[in-house]
């Protein structure tokens, strides 16, 4: 009797707990098939904050040489260190050592170089010579021209006696025609023929003369050229030499300003290694002798490796939060500066730079920082994060497909709380093939997905 009371009391609970078969995805979806939640992809911006670790680095640093061989003479004194009435032990001048901070073309230390003034002095008279060549030949150019004006007047005088002969000859032949004429009519005598024909003759021989002369003055003048024209040749060389001698005395007068060393840009000098009395080697042969490392501080550079997948956020003029845990996680906004342009297939990450003002030094150079950059997807794809299932090192989804849970491999980008970007789905049963874009119209499974298998028939709620 007691087995049978039991046998009556399980059928009548499997009969209370029996349903109604329904179709799927409704009311008359058979009974025992899962009951399963579905939403659809939605479009919403994405944000989501890069944050990589940081170098401090300083805008600037430079190693100090001695561009020409001399002995440090002396150590220029730290004005800033006596303004502010600093007072070294046993008395010592402050003078520029680690520490100090010094200005663009500062005095930092002074070489002696004794040869480098003699040279000079050389230099200065040879100048003074060519100088004096040169308006030595400027004088003779103004004799030789001279002298060219002097035979050019007397062309002038041999051409007017031309002139002269040309009108004695003119006047005796007159005489001589009329003589002649007189002779013929009996007035005249042979005599006076005689005697004028002598002067016509010799008023020809006059013009011949004249004739000559002008040719040997204007050989003269062309004589007095020549000379004037290498006159002129002797001040242009003199005045080459003069301009030489000229450079010769700037290169040493350039040469002359390195024995004082100076700060290339204000900031920090970060080290000393002379004292006076070291000899200095020349810097021509690239083993120069390093006198101070001065570094610009006032200006920062932050350096960050950001990943390939980010790269195209982190852009020139992108906002960006600096921060610097030592400093008790002080952040300081700015903007990025610079890139490389180019992702290093080593680390597979982009260099980024930011330059801070730090007007006030809080920050040092080589301090640990990190840079946070605020991204943005605009429309996104999106879905609940959980539509989402993590196996076999990748991401599925399902989708209600004619009443089945059709299994997807997803493709993720960002993520928020609670939602998860999609780029692309594509059958979880093949391995290759194109990426899918969603369509926002698919019923995506949320919830319990490990309950689920691929093709399954399920009942949507």
């Amino acid at each position: 009797m007691r087995a049978f009371l039991l046998l009556v009391g399980v059928f009548t609970l499997l009969g209370c707990n029996r349903s109604t078969p329904s179709t799927p995805g409704g009311a008359n979806a058979p009974a025992g098939l899962p009951l399963v939640k579905v939403v659809k992809p939605t479009q919403k911006p994405v944000k989501w904050a890069i944050e990589q670790p940081a170098s401090v680095m300083p805008l600037e640093t430079t190693p100090v040489v001695a561009k020409l061989p001399g002995y440090v003479k002396a150590i220029a004194p730290d004005t800033a260190a006596i303004k502010a009435n600093v007072k070294l032990p046993g008395g010592q001048a402050p003078v520029i050592d680690i520490g100090s901070v010094v200005d663009v073309n500062q005095l930092l230390a002074t070489v002696d170089i004794p040869e480098l003034a003699a040279e000079a002095v050389e230099k200065q008279a040879l100048v003074a010579k060519t100088k004096a060549e040169l308006r030595q030949m400027e004088r003779e150019r103004e004799v030789a021209d001279a002298q060219v004006v002097a035979s050019e007047e007397m062309v002038k005088e041999a051409e007017a006696g031309i002139a002269r002969t040309d009108a004695d000859i003119a006047r005796w032949k007159a005489e001589l025609d009329q003589v002649n004429a007189q002779i013929t009519s009996g007035v005249a005598d042979t005599q006076t023929r005689t005697v004028i024909t002598k002067n016509f003759d010799s008023a020809k021989a006059a013009k011949t003369e004249a004739v000559a002369k002008v040719a040997t003055a204007a050989a003269g003048v062309k004589e007095k050229k020549a000379r004037r024209a290498r006159a002129q040749a002797d001040v242009e060389a003199a005045d080459a030499r003069v301009k030489v001698a000229e450079a010769e005395l700037e290169r040493v007068r350039v040469l002359d300003t390195y024995t004082q060393v100076k700060a290339p840009f204000p900031g920090i000098v970060t080290a000393r290694n002379v004292h006076p009395g070291h000899f200095l080697h020349s810097a021509a042969n690239g083993q120069g002798t390093i006198l101070f490392h001065v570094m610009r501080a006032d200006i920062v550079r932050v350096f960050a490796e950001i990943p390939e997948v980010n790269a195209e956020k982190a852009g020139v003029n992108t906002a960006a939060v600096v921060r610097v845990p030592s400093l008790g996680g002080r952040e300081y906004p700015a903007t990025v500066t610079r890139t490389t342009g180019i992702v290093d297939p080593g680390t597979r990450t982009l260099r980024v730079e930011i330059d801070i003002v730090n007007a006030d030094r809080a920050i040092k150079p080589g301090q640990y920082a990190t840079v946070r950059i605020n991204a943005e997807a605009g429309d996104a794809t999106v879905l609940p994060s959980g539509c989402v299932l993590a196996a076999d090192e990748t991401h599925y989804v399902y989708l209600v497909e004619s009443g089945k849970a059709v299994k997807y491999r997803v493709q993720l980008g960002r993520s928020d709380p609670g939602t998860v970007q999609v780029l692309g789905r594509r059958r979880a049963t093949g391995t290759t093939g194109v990426w899918e874009r969603f369509t926002m119209t698919e019923q995506v499974v949320e919830g319990n997905l490990g309950a689920l298998s691929d093709g399954i028939e399920v009942r949507t709620e």
